[in-house]
């Protein structure tokens, strides 16, 4: 009695399987057909967007047109599905050094000045080094990038003589958009966490909770600095600028004292010498004391090793 109940039991789902895939193949055909549907009437209205513009219908590219879609769809797993590319900007750093050799150091400088509020840059260090033979400025300069190449351009104009001339650019793309994902997955995880945090019972949890977001907001501040700081460098270039010129020779005697000024000093040094002189002469006293014996006792061997020679 169990068997058969237990056969017949079998059967029923078999049968419940049966009914269930072919609904389910019934369900697959019909959404394919109201795909293809949907591409035929989207080719078709395309067809009749173009009549209405050249006035003629072209039945062959209409077919054409849906032979190749349904083959898309019907080959979907041997085709390649294309992706288009994200567009991300480019982040270019540019620095130089730039040497000019002019003739009138202040009127060169005056020009460099009237250049640089010109592009909207500023002097971020400025030195004046002055010797015998060469006086210049040593110029820090950040210049927005817009104006970068136009005002060493016009820097170069009217100078003497370029010294030396070097225009470097960096491409930290690949730097900035690493940190814009770290930082988007970073507040990610501190906006879960603050979750969390409202979830939190016990106080240990809360504690570790209170850690690991402190960790996280302290990695996502100094991401967000670097990633100001590389915006910085983007929109400003910096350039080392010297500017410098050539002095004539001119003979500087060096100063010197009076003759009875140096006549005093060498009265006070040799007077210094002698003190100090005796003063280490007794310096030496017990040395002395050790010295004389031994002296005295040599003298009187070699005045009796005379003696003996004699006799």
């Amino acid at each position: 009695m169990k068997k058969s109940v237990y056969l017949l039991f079998a059967v029923l789902l078999f049968f419940a399987c049966t009914e269930k895939q072919k609904e389910s193949n019934a369900d697959v055909m019909s959404l394919s057909k109201l795909k293809k549907s949907e591409v035929k009437n989207d080719i078709t209205s395309n067809a009749e967007l173009k009549s209405s513009e050249t006035g003629t219908v072209d039945f062959a590219d209409v077919k054409g047109n849906a032979n190749e879609q349904e083959n898309v769809y019907e080959n979907k797993s041997d085709k390649m599905i294309k992706v288009e590319p994200k567009v991300t900007t480019k982040k270019i750093i540019k620095d130089g050094r730039l040497g000019l050799q002019v003739v009138n150091l202040q009127t060169a400088k005056q020009k460099i000045d009237s250049l640089v509020k010109a592009a909207g840059g500023y002097y971020s260090n400025e030195n004046l080094k002055n010797s015998d033979n060469q006086s210049g400025y040593e110029l820090v300069i950040r210049i927005p990038v817009v104006n970068f190449e136009r005002f060493v351009g016009s820097a170069e104009k009217g100078s003497s003589k370029v010294l030396y001339k070097e225009i470097q650019a960096r491409d930290v793309t690949e730097e900035y958009v690493d940190l814009e994902t770290r930082l988007n997955s970073k507040r990610n995880s501190l906006a879960r966490y603050n979750e969390i945090m409202k979830k939190a019972n016990t106080v240990k949890d809360i504690l570790e909770i209170e850690g690991a977001i402190r960790m996280l907001q302290e990695e996502i501040e100094s991401t967000e600095g670097r990633l100001r700081y590389l915006n910085d460098c983007v929109s400003y270039s910096t350039l080392n600028m010297t500017i410098s010129t050539e002095k004539d020779f001119t003979f500087k005697p060096s100063k010197r004292d009076s003759f009875w000024e140096k006549l005093k000093e060498s009265v006070a040094d040799g007077w210094y010498g002698l003190v100090d002189f005796i003063l280490d002469f007794f310096g030496l006293w017990p040395y002395l004391i050790l010295i004389i014996p031994i002296i005295i006792f040599i003298r009187r061997r070699i005045k009796k090793w005379k003696l003996r020679k004699k006799e």
